[in-house]
């Protein structure tokens, strides 16, 4: 037993001491809006930048220039070279990066911006629509694109890929293309789809279309193409009534109607056959790894020899078993900058199984993660050796996978892979690059590039984690400090401890609260201080390892948030229910008062 409750024994229980420490939690069922962020730029506009100091990442091998200065003149990088021989305008503003590494701005080539990350964004994987209509997802996710947007600039994401989703996917990236806090983004229309998925579409207008004839497939692209799509994107999915080989007709004939069009072509295979028949049948890139099964080497060649692009998203797969068994695979940079209020509904699993039919509660508890390094990690090291292009994706949006945080998590999977820091890096920059068909604007630190540029506080060649220490961003030329580029509400900001309260976190827990934060309990001090927080709490996660907070109510007046909380999975088996009392000030947790019931 720690000091703190040392001291507090003689006067509680040991039910009132665990209430006074599990009542800090809270999940909500229907997240919260958050707030419309005001873009605070660096360097304010002014025609130049120069980020001065740092070791940077240049040319196509991402080679290090130490002690470089970077000149960037309105939107594209005019210099890059050692501090001396770099000369600054008087007028530049000037970013001191001394000791820090500047890389090209990174690119997600995989998203989805019609799902959420959260537990209710995939009714066709499983129907909670129960407990919260998927009208309502959907309605949350357009209301709150600005913060996905502001969340992939706070991750040091540039750019990204989003492969397909409703026709209003069109709308997301002109919205993107007029907000300062936001990535650029290229977007599919609906998937060409071998199979139906009918539960996506409350509004007639659908993700995914099952497609049945070639006419069906035309008129679709028509469509696309005239939204100005960046891609034409097929779903080709295994069916038990329709073998992979069935829809090879309509799909080599549709993308030959895409490319006379001068469409590019996204395929999504997952099987060795379907990936196959899809290179064989001219996509120009695969969007996912191969994951039930090694590829061989006329696979292999094939798909190099038709230079097409192989999008791996290693964790999206896993991510979703995670979820399902009420383990959420979350790092620290998930548990950090994702949305909290997403994050929350990870944790949400036991609370809502009893809203599923028995035959699908077993259906999804049969949905495990592989175990790595599974096939599509071991296939991703075959087609790197291969010579074959890779662009880093990761799915974002899908169930359990984070936007914008979850590149973390990709990338140390593709270190696991057997991929070095410097080739994750390339797919995460050249690659991308490639994939969004802009190779001669983004991807290097070079003179002429648009100015899509991340400053780094630790060295990524040395260590990939490095990229979770963004300290700047820059893209198009506005420079943003990174922990000024999202703005949350106090209610995300209590969320966030709860989410690392629930994921048994005791760092990221107290990093919620301010330095002299006070913890209170009926009027009596409880805990005083970040360190002392962490370390009771600490200890109590590793007592009660099950322990899990449910909020049953939650009241928001400016910054003060009052919950009332139902904790169960205690170690000594009791369920405790209480209000805690929230001041929130100034981006962190000032003061909590606790009452138990």
């Amino acid at each position: 037993m720690c000091f703190l409750h040392s001291a507090l024994a003689e006067s509680m229980t040991r039910g009132e001491a665990v209430l006074g420490l599990a009542a800090l939690g809270t999940l909500p069922i229907v997240p919260a809006l958050s707030p419309q962020p005001t873009p605070k730029t660096e360097n304010d506009g002014r025609e130049y930048t120069a980020i001065v100091g740092a070791t940077a990442l240049t040319g196509d091998d991402l080679t290090p220039l130490p002690d470089a200065t970077i000149l960037i003149r309105k939107n594209r990088i005019e210099a890059i070279g050692p501090r001396a021989s770099v000369n600054i305008p008087q007028s530049a503003h000037r970013i001191n990066a001394q000791g820090m590494f500047a890389i090209p701005g990174l690119i997600d080539s995989h998203v989805h911006f019609f799902q959420s990350g959260g537990l209710y964004t995939r009714p066709d994987a499983i129907d909670l629509r129960v407990v919260r209509p998927y009208t309502e997802e959907l309605q949350w996710i357009k209301d709150n694109l600005h913060d996905t947007f502001a969340r992939y600039l706070r991750a040091g994401i540039t750019s990204v890929v989003d492969a397909g989703g409703p026709f209003w996917n069109y709308d997301v990236r002109a919205q993107a293309a007029q907000t300062i806090l936001a990535p650029r983004v290229m977007v599919a229309g609906p998937l060409i789809s071998s199979v139906e998925r009918q539960i996506l579409d409350p509004y007639n207008d659908p993700p995914i279309v099952k497609i049945d004839t070639v006419e069906a497939a035309r008129a679709l692209i028509d469509r696309e193409l005239a939204a100005h799509t960046d891609y034409v994107k097929f779903w080709w999915v295994l069916s038990p009534d329709r073998p992979a080989a069935a829809f090879q007709p309509i799909a080599r004939a549709a993308i030959d109607y895409a490319h006379e069009r001068r469409a590019r072509v996204i395929v999504h295979a997952t099987e060795l056959e379907t990936a196959r028949l899809a290179v064989e049948s001219g996509t120009d890139i695969l969007a996912h790894s191969v994951f039930d099964t090694d590829v061989d080497d006329a696979f292999l060649n094939l798909v190099k020899s038709r230079n097409v692009i192989y999008c791996p998203t290693l964790v999206v797969v896993g991510n979703y078993g995670y979820t399902f068994h009420q383990q959420p695979n979350l790092s620290p940079v998930d548990l950090r900058i994702a949305n909290p209020d997403v994050v929350a509904t990870l944790f949400q699993m036991q609370d809502v199984e009893s809203a599923l039919a028995p035959a699908a509660l077993t259906a999804i508890r049969a949905r495990r993660a592989p175990e790595p390094p599974h096939a599509a990690m071991r296939n991703l090291k075959r087609v790197h050796e291969a010579g074959i292009r890779v662009a880093a994706g990761t799915d974002a949006g899908n169930i359990g996978t984070q936007h914008a945080s979850s590149f973390y998590d990709e990338a140390l999977t593709m270190l696991e892979s057997g991929l070095s820091p410097r080739e994750i890096l390339l797919t995460a920059t050249r690659g991308g690059a490639a994939m969004m068909g802009r190779e001669s604007d983004l991807g290097t630190l070079a003179p002429g590039k648009l100015a899509d540029i991340v400053v780094l506080k630790e060295d990524p060649l040395k260590d990939i984690r490095a990229i979770a220490s963004v300290q700047h961003v820059v893209k198009d030329g506005r420079a943003f400090a990174a922990n000024a580029i999202v703005e949350e509400s106090p209610a995300q900001i209590v969320q966030r401890q709860v989410n690392a309260y629930n994921f048994h976190d005791p760092s990221i827990f107290a990093a919620t609260y301010a330095a002299d934060a006070q913890i209170l309990r009926d009027g009596s001090p409880l805990a005083q201080g970040r360190s002392s927080i962490e370390q009771t709490y600490k200890k109590f996660f590793g007592d009660n390892p099950q322990v899990h907070v449910e909020i049953t109510s939650r009241d928001v007046s400016g910054g003060k948030i009052v919950d009332r909380e139902r904790v169960t999975g205690l170690a000594n088996g009791q369920t405790l229910e209480g209000t805690a009392t929230y001041d929130v000030a100034h981006g962190a947790i000032a003061r909590v008062s606790i009452t138990p019931s």
